[in-house]
């Protein structure tokens, strides 16, 4: 049994749908070697029930969650107080982390985390010990555990750094099929009123997934895989533009598992398209979005082949070297390489499909960078020494420094007697945030062209993430004779949607004007805000119809175009028109403003 309590939870058994979630689970559940498992879905899709009823069926397991403001000293562990105190001692109280040893450690809501935190986690975890060494003590221990870790891609994108440090990614959905519906709800309205006959009822079921996983465990050792698996698997990673080998070694060792878990000793086709859809999710490489923020990389010739190095013992006896390293990778049952990659691309495009549109990557806005505050605001991530008085007070550093030197300190009624040299100030941090400017060209060659919808659904799919990141943006309109800032600068993504979906079109492009009010507004913008970094998205198709005084209007743009560049501005010119073999001109104009040129096409709405 568990070596702490139990939280009640639904049974695994009875929880419907999930299977790429239930049997990623299981494989963690084989293979200690599997890092992590991370679990992506719309809110309400039953990550953390699954999570946390599957933990409930594993013998001597406990789940140890990580709460959302944890501090390093809670986490990793730091200096025992009472010992401290009370005996003058400077000795270590372990963390969260050290009860995670030979436990599950889950972490609920990944994405919202400091990701400098789930990168220390995920490395700790990773190599199997933690080293503590703070304000005087030094300590050291194990760290065997399995990280399992849920997410909701509309809230925040997880950096892909972390991503890839997990074996495993699976999606979570909602179930569409009424019948799979009702199901879920009987098995819910039942263990809410019933919950000792639920848990009894699909205990049989529960003990079976056990004794799968026990079974596995036993045979994974004989689990071969041979050298042409091997270069299937590879060849799946690189036709799918995979960064990195993570995903060639996760993809093997989940094959491995698989096999056990069906009770063979030896990995197929379908454990090598089964791992791929685990883990490859998470890691695949997007083309279209890519291409807008870096250059391609060179194309991956088939023909090409590194020379086979030795492997090393003791995985020698677990490949098969029947299919020497220069044996060109054939599938079973008929199948071709290309089947199995065609299979793999099918699924994967089938679970990512609810991703949104990343707003930072299209405005080539980089990741955000924690800065360090002077103010009483943002969020405590650790102390220093004073310089001269302080108002912002550690108090726990302080008292933890303090701590030691209690017995041979004249307390003066005093629980904590604190000196000068004890005090520490806490450094604060905050994200840095940015400012987008929306500026829409709502004029008659858009509405004639029939793009104004898919450019208003454009929009509204990259202010998802502004939503969630809780940047500021803003909303700009013009055509001919009706140039304005719809929508100041603002946190409100609901009110540019209504402002959108209220703005008429037609008339003609006054690009020249426009720009000129955009300068206006960002330069007493900017004044305000001399830390913002703005970013112009305007949507145009780039033929400017309208000058500010007389003349040609392609001329004026020229003249114009030098007095945009202003302070932590940058430019980016998503073009929407669909002529082909004709003057590009929103490409121009993205060239003369020296900003990133961008095809409506290539954003995908949401």
């Amino acid at each position: 049994m568990p070596s702490g309590p139990l939280r009640r939870c639904l049974p695994f058994s009875a929880i419907r749908g999930m299977e790429h979630v239930r049997t990623a689970l299981e494989c963690a559940a084989v293979d200690d070697d599997i890092l992590g498992v991370l679990i992506k879905g719309p809110t309400g899709t039953a990550k953390s029930v699954i999570a946390r009823s599957f933990v409930n069926i594993l013998p001597d397991k406990e789940m140890i969650s990580v709460p959302q403001n944890v501090t390093d000293e809670q986490l990793f562990g730091g200096l025992d107080l009472e010992d401290a105190i009370t005996h003058g001692r400077t000795t270590v109280r372990g963390g969260t982390l050290r009860r995670a040893d030979m436990n599950i450690l889950y972490l609920d809501n990944i994405n919202l985390f400091d990701p400098r935190t789930v990168n220390s986690v995920l490395e700790h975890a990773e190599s199997g010990r933690v080293i503590v060494e703070r304000e005087g003590v030094s300590s050291e221990y194990s760290l065997r555990t399995t990280v399992i870790a849920t997410m909701d891609p509309a809230e925040q994108m997880l950096p892909d750094s972390i991503a890839d440090r997990f074996d495993i990614c699976v999606q979570s959905h909602s179930v569409k099929e009424w019948t799979e519906r009702s199901d879920l709800i009987y098995s819910n309205i039942q263990f809410d009123i019933y919950p000792d006959v639920s848990v009894d009822e699909y205990s049989e079921e529960d003990g079976k997934v056990l004794e799968r996983i026990e079974n596995a465990k036993r045979i994974l050792g004989d689990v071969s895989i041979s050298r042409a698996d091997l270069e299937k698997i590879s060849s799946v990673c690189a036709d799918l533009n995979v960064k990195g080998h993570r995903a060639d070694i996760s993809m093997a060792r989940v094959s491995r598992v698989l096999a056990a878990l069906d009770g063979r000793t030896s990995v197929s086709d379908a454990d090598i398209k089964g791992s791929a859809v685990m883990c490859l999710l998470h890691r695949r490489r997007n083309l279209t979005k890519e291409a807008i923020v870096a250059e391609p990389d060179e194309e991956y010739d088939p023909e090409v082949k590194e020379t086979s190095k030795p492997v090393p013992e003791p995985l020698e006896k677990k490949i098969n070297e029947d299919n020497g390293p220069n044996t060109e990778p054939v599938a079973e049952e008929g199948n071709t390489i290309s089947d199995i990659i065609a299979s793999v691309t099918e699924s994967l495009n089938d679970m990512d499909d609810i991703e949104a549109v990343r707003l930072h990557q299209i405005a080539g806005a980089g990741r955000r960078k924690n800065i360090i505050v002077r103010k009483r605001t943002g969020r405590y991530r650790g102390i220093r020494i004073p310089d001269g008085e302080t108002n912002d007070l550690a108090f726990d550093a302080t008292v933890r420094a303090a701590a030691p030197y209690q017995r041979t300190r004249e307390n003066k009624g005093l629980s904590i007697s604190i000196e000068k040299s004890d005090i520490k100030e806490k450094i604060r941090m905050k994200r840095d945030s940015c400012s987008f400017l929306f500026a829409v060209d709502v004029s008659g060659s858009l509405v004639d062209s029939g793009m104004m919808n898919d450019i208003k659904n454009g929009v509204k799919a990259m202010l998802l993430e502004s939503y969630v990141k809780r940047d500021k943006v803003a909303l700009m309109t013009f055509r001919t004779m009706d140039i304005k800032i719809s929508v100041p600068f603002t946190r409100s993504v609901e009110g540019i949607c209504d402002a959108l979906d209220r703005t008429e079109g037609g008339g003609g492009t006054p690009l020249g004007a426009a720009l000129l009010l955009i300068r206006d507004y960002l330069l007493s913008y900017l004044r305000k805000n001399p830390e913002e970094r703005c970013y112009v998205i305007m949507m145009t198709d780039g033929e400017t119809t309208d000058p500010v005084l007389k003349g040609e209007p392609i001329w004026e743009l020229k003249k114009i175009a030098p007095f945009m560049k202003m302070r932590n501005t940058e430019w980016v010119i998503i073009d929407s028109s669909l002529f082909v073999g004709r003057i590009n001109h929103a490409k121009r104009l993205a060239a003369l403003l020296n900003g990133r040129y961008i095809r409506l096409e290539d954003i995908r709405s949401v």
